[in-house]
């Protein structure tokens, strides 16, 4: 650190230099009288090169900065300038030979003093430089009858030409040194074409020697920049050096396969982004769609090998693709991670092919599908494995890295279901998501302000129309929308979650209507259909023995409905729930029968209430014969095995006529009532008896 601040303390030294030359400088203008133009000049570098030398000497251990090119150079400025003041024999030669030293120096000091190694080129250039400037003073020496100025030019032209090559080379390595050194040559072209106007004795002394400090002024300029610039980059080498680094975090690989991690892939996608911003990148996501059968058969820990062998041929495939983001840290490439259970994942940049974007994916699906073996073994077990891809672009499919490899999973979900190789994921799935989300919202807020609205359908016998009973039905309204049956936003409560909170408050709402109907002298049940396997769990039997007790009445009045792929796709489930609810003498009926194999052996087997059947089909055309005589079937089935029948979506007379002669009595539907909402239940039973 204590060279760190000697060299800081350097760094600020060198304006001094230009300060000792202002110094000078006033000095020599004050006394415009006790100098020659000439003579104030020498006094002039003699000023301003002093202080440099000496800062530069004090700076000698670092290897890339010389003392002895702005020496060599001060010393040839100054003794062109004596000659000019001073020698009258001999003076033009003298000048000449100083002139083209001090213009093979004006570019080694800046070019030899940069940091970077050499080119064959550059040393190339040197060679020949010493090479012309030696010949050029055996000839001017040693043949006086020579035309000089030609003499000159012709030299002078050749080492402008190599200092250019040789700018040309060092500017590729030293970043903001360019314009510099292409200012220099073109002032030191002015100072070649003002010897040459001098030696044909077209141009006087004064502007000689202006134009040589003027040369001389701009590699000074240059050298000390590049002084600057070297000890600046130590000292913050070295300052970052006593500053301690963040220790580099590395993941390690997923053990069953050997492959980067989704964390791990996630740096290095954001990484390569980062250096490139013109990347477009795809994320491509996939899985073998029958793998579950492996685990299966052979458990998790021998299925293991089968994937880390399906892994290893994946990765053989795309290990060469340059094309693919690398997804290891070392110098052996890794272009698959592996995501979460059996998803897969590669990141194709597609801008650096002219081919089109959907024709590069494709092309590199079928390679990783083609990849995977025919038939992958494990002891005596084989299986052929089949991928399925999902696309989604980075950028473009989220706002994220991390979004878009979600899109691709939901994408590969997609293909899977669809049973296709590949699906690119589409937007407009994100729209609807989005809608889904809001309802779910929406009905949950709704649910738990008790904003949905209740209303009792009557269930009538249709020979005396006496009423036997009633089901509690509930709609949804949403924003402007028509209402919604239960069975149409049940899927949404599911997701909610609040299917249950709203069964419970359907629960709540029968009995509190039990309770009115037993007061008006009413004593007929009310059933409430649940269209959720998720409601079969002892809590909500115990939720319904607790409503029985806080309101009084009897168990016998609450009647549940289950549909009947309900009960047959839980079927264990629902025997249990059949069963506690028994207990509370609670009526059991199965609605949507369809008279199956299996709806009849559980009918058998469990002591069922009633059956209702959807009769909406009656009212079709004449032309439906098959759903008519379904229906006549199951009435005459229910009446032989002496189970009570209603017949629901008695929306019509013609229903109605057609139901009623196939021996149909009970009935529910829009012909007798829409629904009675429970504020005007006492006044609609009143009408209904007149």
């Amino acid at each position: 650190m204590g060279r760190a601040c000697r060299n800081f303390f350097i760094y600020y030294r060198l304006p001094l230099a230009f300060l000792v030359l202002s110094l000078f400088s006033c000095s020599a203008f004050s006394t415009p009288t006790t100098f020659s133009f000439v003579e104030f000049n020498i006094a002039f570098i003699l000023g301003l090169s002093l202080p440099l030398l000496i800062i530069i000497v004090l700076i000698t251990p670092n290897k890339f900065i010389t003392w002895r090119f702005p020496a060599l150079l001060t010393f040839n400025l100054l003794a062109m300038l004596y000659v000019v003041a001073y020698l009258t024999l001999d003076k033009i030669i003298i000048f000449m030979s100083l002139a083209l030293i001090f213009l093979c120096l004006l570019f080694y000091w800046p070019l030899m003093s940069h940091a970077k190694k050499e080119s064959k080129l550059v040393i190339t250039t040197h060679i020949v430089t010493s090479l012309c400037a030696i010949s050029y003073l055996c000839i001017l020496w040693l043949l006086p009858s020579i035309e000089r100025a030609v003499l000159w030019s012709g030299v002078s032209t050749l080492i402008m030409t190599l200092a250019a090559v040789h700018i040309q080379q060092i500017c590729k390595n030293i970043n903001g040194f360019a314009y510099r050194l292409i200012i220099q040559w073109l002032i030191t072209a002015c100072f070649i074409a003002a010897l040459y106007l001098w030696v044909n004795n077209k141009l006087s002394n004064d502007l000689l020697v202006v134009s040589s400090v003027a040369c001389y002024l701009i590699a000074v300029v240059n050298g000390c920049w590049l002084v600057v610039k070297v000890l600046s980059t130590k000292v913050e080498n070295e300052v970052k050096k006593a500053i301690p680094s963040a220790p580099l975090i590395t993941y390690p690989n997923d053990p069953a396969t050997n492959l980067p991690t989704y964390q791990q892939a996630l740096n290095n996608i954001d990484s390569a982004l980062k250096v490139k911003d013109d990347l477009r990148c795809v994320a491509i996501v996939f899985k073998p769609i029958n793998f579950q059968q492996v685990n299966n058969v052979l458990g998790h820990k021998n299925s293991d090998i089968l994937l880390l062998q399906l892994a290893y041929c994946l990765q053989k495939e795309v290990v060469d693709k340059t094309a693919l983001i690398n997804f290891n840290i070392e110098e052996s490439p890794i272009r698959i991670a592996r995501l979460q259970g059996l998803h897969f994942l590669v990141v194709l940049n597609v801008h650096a092919s002219h081919h089109p974007e959907k024709v590069m994916i494709d092309d590199l699906c079928h390679q990783l599908a083609k990849a995977v073996p025919d038939a992958m073994s494990f002891k005596s077990f084989s299986l052929n494995f089949e991928l399925s891809f999902g696309i989604a672009f980075i950028g473009e499919h989220g706002k994220s890295i991390a979004e878009a490899i979600a899109h691709a999973e939901d994408a590969v979900l997609n293909a899977e279901n669809s049973q296709q190789m590949l699906s690119y994921f589409d937007n407009e799935s994100v729209l609807y998501t989005e809608k889904h989300l809001r309802e779910m919202e929406n009905l949950k807020q709704d649910i738990v302000d008790q904003k949905l609205r209740w209303f009792l359908q009557p269930q009538v016998s249709l020979s005396d129309r006496e009423i036997i009973g009633f089901e509690l039905k509930v709609h949804w309204y949403k924003k402007n929308d028509s209402p919604l049956e239960l069975h149409q936003f049940v899927e949404t409560a599911e997701h909610s979650g609040e299917i249950y909170l709203l069964t419970k408050q359907m629960i709540q709402q029968a009995f509190q209507l039990l309770v009115s109907l037993n007061k008006l002298g009413y004593r007929q049940p009310i059933s409430i259909k649940l269209l959720s396997q998720y409601l079969l769990e002892p809590d909500l039997v115990n939720f319904i023995e607790g409503q029985i007790e806080k309101y009084g009445v009897s168990g016998s009045y609450l009647m549940i409905e289950l549909t009947e792929g309900i009960v047959l796709s839980a079927s264990h489930k629902a025997k249990i729930i059949i069963d506690q609810l028994k207990s509370l003498k609670i009526n059991i009926a199965i609605s949507d029968f369809s008279g199956s194999y299996e709806s009849l052996r559980y009918l058998r087997k469990m002591a069922i209430n009633q059956v209702k059947i959807d009769c909406s089909y009656l009212g079709e055309s004449n032309d439906n014969y098959s759903d008519k005589a379904i229906i006549n079937a199951l009435v005459n089935l229910t009446r032989t095995m002496k189970l009570p029948l209603i017949g629901s979506g008695i929306n019509t007379h013609v229903i109605e006529k057609y139901f009623s002669k196939m021996g149909g009595k009970y009935a529910q539907g829009s012909i007798i009532s829409n629904g009675v909402v429970p504020d005007e239940l006492e006044i609609w039973l009143d009408k209904w008896h007149e």
